[in-house]
Order: structure tokens, then C-alpha cells, then sequence
């Protein structure tokens, strides 16, 4: 195991001309793939970025950033993935507190640092993605890339920094997470060989942002180390997914749970079985639709668990012994435990908070970017605290149950806003939905949903009470439900419950004011 440099140019000696890369009607070899981060490498270097030194890429799905992100392995460099629907005092944020020196961007995204350049003396060289006339002190991209030269690679060791991948923030300030190659490497080779057993005949293919930890691990990393093909897709579209995946030829994707009910309610199609995929990653799959979205689409889904400071999957269902409902058990080098409040192990049935433990070193996050205090806290005691609800069953497959800050305390009931939306999203009138505790007059919390209906669908807030109301326990149906065209999401597709949540009860529809009494069993 060496570093993501090393990995790319050793496949590209073996196999040049082996393609590498299919995004849309192009397509690049290995060659071509090494050629071109060189040149990246070297664009870096011109600028006075040295090892160390960090480069933020605020790229959507593109070759580009493949380019960048192998051309900051080349040099040494450190990565600092932005996501691409930041903008104003969180972006600030995040590339002041990073210290990036560079920033590529894609052109539409300009104005946005453009509006914060001041504010960032560290910031010394803007390079822009696209064509047209850019803002005055940036460089075209495309236009350095080519006129680089190739760089020659720096010698980079396994343990050193290559990525500060920064959370979501769904609940407070972005936490910069530090990954080193060994464990973007291991994460890489454990999911092709043991999650879900690839082969040199595989094609990764993805719509999953390359800014997030899945696509690099999962899609991008994995292919390389199989020595075949990454199917990269701009962006998610339900209607037009599998088309895309038949296309490019992918064999296996990465979904996130999000996609599973948007896909089951898109029409019935000639493509839902048109493609070549034979494997669907993912975590959190609605129990419910798992057999059902296997069976539509001919595919099997391997369910896992895994976050940004785990180098993505750490936990999975084997292939051979799936138990719907669950993510499984630990992969081989982490252990799993579920945590009462005071660190003590849970047994089976009981719930708590989900811990991991990294088995030897480097296979997790080296810490929080400048945030020791948070590294500690969050790596007490050896564990990986996820901050994740979830327990164990009898056979030692986990559960999950609900992010510890989204779960919802009424009336002396522990709800899971995972389970009432399960139950709204069942309704064939939903495309998705977001629970969140609001305050109550009585203290604690009541229940609220945000909806969103599927094109041209209309529904009576009481007619999904009523049907919360066959499928949930009497304390877990939601007193308010709003209706509304979206849900605010990362672009990671979660939903930041932070802002509904903030937003308390608004205008949403109240069944106890419209005189509807739920009523509790006797």
C-alpha cells in the first residue's frame, strides 16, 4: 500500500491504454490520466504551492477535478474539497480556516469568492473552469493546464495529509476532517475486495459529488486499484439514471438512500433493467423498498455504514448473509460498539450511540483540522464517536436508528425522524420528507414534516396524518405537516434539518388546531 500517486501512475505503467475515465461521449486512458494531473501537478507548482500547501477545488463532477486532485497527489499537496452550494460566511469559513493559498472554481461559481477575496489574505491564486472572459487577477484553467508542463512527482510518505474534507455542518460548523492516503488506499481496497467483491471487469460508475468521500473512496479509488473504469456522471437525475449508467457501462453504484424512493417512483420504464449494474452500494435503504428496488432493477443492494472520519464504509452486510434492515458488521481492521451515554457497551436490543474502533493505525482520520479540543472528544477512550442512534440485533448485525440530534423527545417518547419519514415517504403522493422536533407548549417537542409532493401530485394534510397514523405509534404522528417545493440539502444530498428545525412551527398545518385528536391506545 502506497499513496494515491503511486496508485494511479503504477496502473498507468501496467496499462496505458486502459480506459480510466468515461464521462458523457469522452473518454480518457490511464496515460492520459497520469499526463494530465502532471500537468496539474505543475500548474500547482508555478504558483508556489509545495508540499503541505493547500489547494481547494470547488468543482462539480468533471475530469477537471480528477485531474486536480491527482495533480495535489503528484505534488504533495494537500486537497481541500469545497462543496459546490456553498456560499457567503460558510464558505469564508472553510477556506480561511483551511489557509488555502489556490482555489480552481468553476466559472458560474465565481462571484461567490469574488464577493470574499478580500477577506481571505491567504487566498493568492483564483483559477477558473470554463470558457468565456474571467474576473480580473484569476487564470483560465484550462488554458494553464494546457501549457504546463509535466511535473515530476515529490516523494509523498502513506501517513502525510492528502485531503480536509469538510462535513456537512448539518448541525454546527463545518469540522475539517484529515485523511491520509493509507486510509483513503485501505478504504479503496477493502470495499472492491470485501463489501462488494469488484472485479477487473467492473466499471465504477457514480453520481455522487467527487467532493464527497464516497466518490473519491468508493468509486474513484477502487477502480484504480482493480486497474479498470470509473463511469462518472455530472449530476443525479432520476429519470434519466440508469439510461446514464447503460451508457457508460457501469456495473456497480453508489446510491445514497435519498435515491432509493425517488427511483421506485419514477414511472416503470424499458431502462430499469437496461443497464449493466449488477451491485447498488448504499446506506440507510428504506427496509421497506430494498427486495422491491432489487427486483425492479435487477440489481443487489450491499447495505453499509460509514462517515468522512471512517474513510467512508466501515460496516457492511456480507454478500453472502444480508439481513434487510441492518448495515451490517464491522469490515475487517474496525470493531463496533453502541455506547450508553457514559461509554459503557449496550448489549443487544438496546439502544445507544454507534462507536468505532479502528483495529491498527491510519485507517480512520488523523483528527480534525485545528480542532484538537474536537479530535479528543470526538476519539475518547480509542472509539470513534458517531454521534449515530443505532443498536445491535441478536445476531450482531447493527441498526440504525436516527442521528442523535435529530431524534425527537415527546412527551417522555424517543422518536425516530427516520421512521416517520419512512412511514410519509411510503405514501405514493410523497417524493420525500424531513422530520423535525418543534418546540411544544407543553414542553419537549411536537412532531413536524416538511413534504415535498412528486409532480403533480396533491394531498390533504389530513389524509397523511390518517396514514401516518396505520403505520407509526400513536406519540410518533406528526401534530404539523408543511408542504413545499424542497427540502434545503447539502450538496451530499442531506437534508440540513438544522434550518427546518430552526424555523419552529411557521405556517404549517396543525391537526390539533383543525381538531384532530390522535388517540393513544388504551
Amino acid at each position: 500500500m502506497n499513496t494515491i500517486w503511486h496508485a494511479l501512475q503504477t496502473q498507468a505503467e501496467r496499462q496505458p491504454d486502459r480506459i480510466l475515465l468515461r464521462f458523457a461521449d469522452q473518454q480518457w486512458r490511464y496515460a492520459d490520466a497520469v499526463e494530465q494531473s502532471r500537468r496539474a501537478a505543475a500548474v500547482f507548482a508555478d504558483l508556489g504551492v509545495r508540499p503541505g500547501d493547500r489547494v481547494a477545488l470547488m468543482l462539480g463532477n468533471t475530469p477537471d477535478y480528477l485531474w486536480a486532485w491527482f495533480g495535489c497527489a503528484c505534488l504533495g499537496a494537500v486537497t481541500v474539497p469545497i462543496n459546490i452550494h456553498l456560499k457567503g460566511d460558510v464558505l469564508h469559513y472553510i477556506l480561511e480556516h483551511a489557509g488555502a493559498t489556490v482555489l480552481v472554481v468553476e466559472q458560474h461559481l465565481l462571484d461567490r469568492i469574488v464577493a470574499l477575496r478580500d477577506r481571505l489574505p491567504a487566498l493568492r491564486h483564483l483559477l477558473v473552469r470554463g470558457d468565456g472572459v474571467s474576473a480580473p487577477n484569476t487564470l483560465a484553467w484550462h488554458e494553464a493546464l494546457r501549457n504546463a508542463r509535466l511535473a515530476d512527482p515529490v516523494p509523498v510518505n502513506p501517513t502525510d495529509l492528502h485531503s480536509i474534507l469538510y462535513t456537512s455542518g448539518t448541525t454546527g460548523p463545518p469540522k475539517g476532517v484529515m485523511l491520509n492516503h493509507h486510509a483513503y488506499l485501505h478504504s479503496a481496497q477493502l470495499f472492491a475486495d470485501v463489501m462488494i467483491g469488484a472485479t477487473e471487469d467492473d466499471v465504477f460508475g457514480t453520481s455522487l459529488p467527487l467532493f464527497h468521500i464516497n466518490a473519491q473512496a468508493h468509486t474513484v479509488l477502487p477502480a484504480i486499484y482493480r486497474g479498470t473504469t470509473i463511469a462518472l456522471i455530472e449530476q443525479f437525475s432520476a429519470s434519466r439514471y440508469w439510461r446514464q449508467l447503460a451508457d457508460l457501462g457501469a456495473t456497480i453504484c453508489n446510491l445514497l438512500a435519498a435515491m432509493i424512493p425517488i427511483l421506485m417512483k419514477q414511472p416503470p420504464s424499458p431502462d430499469d433493467r437496461a443497464h449493466r449494474a449488477r451491485i447498488a452500494a448504499c446506506a440507510a435503504t428504506p427496509p421497506d423498498l430494498w427486495r422491491a428496488f432489487e427486483e425492479r432493477f435487477g440489481l443487489t443492494i450491499i447495505e453499509g455504514y460509514g462517515l468522512t472520519e471512517t474513510t467512508g464504509f466501515c460496516v457492511a452486510n456480507p454478500r453472502d448473509a444480508t439481513r434487510v434492515g441492518t448495515f451490517g458488521k464491522p469490515l475487517p481492521g474496525f470493531a463496533l460498539a453502541i455506547f450508553a451515554p457514559d461509554d459503557t457497551p449496550l448489549p443487544p436490543g438496546v439502544a445507544g450511540e454507534i462507536a468505532i474502533r479502528p483495529l491498527a493505525d491510519n485507517l480512520i482520520m488523523m483528527g480534525y483540522y485545528r480542532q484538537p479540543d474536537q479530535t479528543a472528544t470526538a476519539m475518547r477512550g480509542g472509539w470513534f464517536h458517531t454521534g449515530d442512534l443505532g443498536r445491535l440485533d441478536e445476531a450482531g448485525y447493527a441498526i440504525f436508528i436516527d442521528r442523535l440530534k435529530q431524534s425527537i423527545r415527546r412527551r417522555g417518547e424517543n422518536i425516530s425522524s427516520w421512521e416517520v419519514e419512512r412511514a410519509v415517504n411510503a405514501h405514493p403522493a410523497v417524493l420525500e420528507s424531513a422530520a423535525v422536533g418543534v418546540p411544544s407548549e407543553l414542553g419537549e417537542e411536537e412532531v413536524k414534516v416538511v413534504v415535498v409532493l412528486r409532480p403533480g401530485a396533491t394531498l390533504d394534510p389530513l389524509e397523511l396524518i390518517k396514514w401516518c397514523e396505520e403505520r407509526l405509534a400513536y406519540f410518533a404522528v406528526p401534530r404539523y405537516v408543511e408542504f413545499r417545493a424542497s427540502l434545503p440539502k447539502t450538496a451530499t444530498e442531506r437534508v440540513e434539518k438544522y434550518k427546518l428545525k430552526a424555523e419552529g412551527v411557521g405556517n404549517a398545518w396543525d391537526r390539533e388546531a383543525a381538531g384532530y385528536r390522535i388517540r393513544r391506545p388504551s
